[in-house]
């Protein structure tokens, strides 16, 4: 194994996605809200996608991790987006927005298994992103991201500009780091993806805790975006 200081930015970033999961399961164990469990199933894509990606800066790719992790990275946000949705509009618009990227991620999942990798840009030290994959799967990652992005940044923003409460503005600005990363990656700057990743995490972890903190104060009748 070779371990450098580039791998060990996706190796924190699954690390602390992976805690951030834990905690938000726990509050859906106790509260049993519908936002907190989808949220719980984007974290844990995030902790499995940036682990692949510490795994193939260590160990190289494979094409079965290589399919996952794909559409792992590509479908995250998307789901961080669902569980905003769920949490700010009515159920029946939640549901049918989480039906729709569920049917999409199945839909890009199974294509990946079906198509055949560019495996020649699987180089060693190269951050590949969606280099190795066809454009025939491509397609699919702005289908999610987009709307995933738009739901996610949008409700943090909707609820700072309602509350004021400036926690809303570190959830907005993480999402759109690691959103904006995807893109550049997809885009053929992949170089700063991993950076991207932590430091959008970082950044969104950040709103979160203040998040916690905020809501053990009472605060009226005020609608806060909150993974509480």
């Amino acid at each position: 194994m070779n371990i450098t200081l580039k791998s060990l930015f996706p190796l924190a970033a699954s690390i602390l996605s992976l805690v951030y999961a834990v905690m938000v399961l726990g509050q859906y164990l106790s509260r049993k809200k519908m936002h907190q469990l989808v949220w719980t199933i984007s974290f844990l894509l995030f902790t499995f996608a940036a682990f692949a990606e510490f795994y193939s800066e260590v160990a190289g790719w494979n094409p079965t991790l290589y399919r996952l992790y794909y559409v792992s990275a590509a479908s995250l946000v998307a789901f961080m987006g669902a569980g905003t949705v769920y949490l700010l509009a009515n159920r029946g618009l939640a549901h049918g927005f989480l039906v729709l990227i569920v049917a999409i991620t199945a839909a890009m999942l199974w294509r990946a298994f079906s198509v055949e990798l560019i495996t020649a840009n699987f180089e060693p030290g190269v951050t590949v992103a969606g280099k190795a994959m066809p454009d025939s799967v491509r397609i699919f990652s702005p289908i999610l991201t987009i709307p995933g992005t738009l739901a996610l940044v949008g409700g943090a923003l909707m609820s700072w500009w309602r509350t004021r409460t400036v926690y809303n503005l570190f959830i907005a600005a993480g999402a759109f780091i690691i959103a904006g990363s995807g893109s550049m990656a997809r885009l053929g700057q992949a170089q700063f993806l991993y950076l991207g990743e932590m430091v959008g995490l970082v950044v969104l972890f950040y709103g979160f805790i203040r998040s916690r903190e905020v809501s053990r104060k009472p605060r009226g009748d005020m609608i806060t975006f909150r993974p509480k």
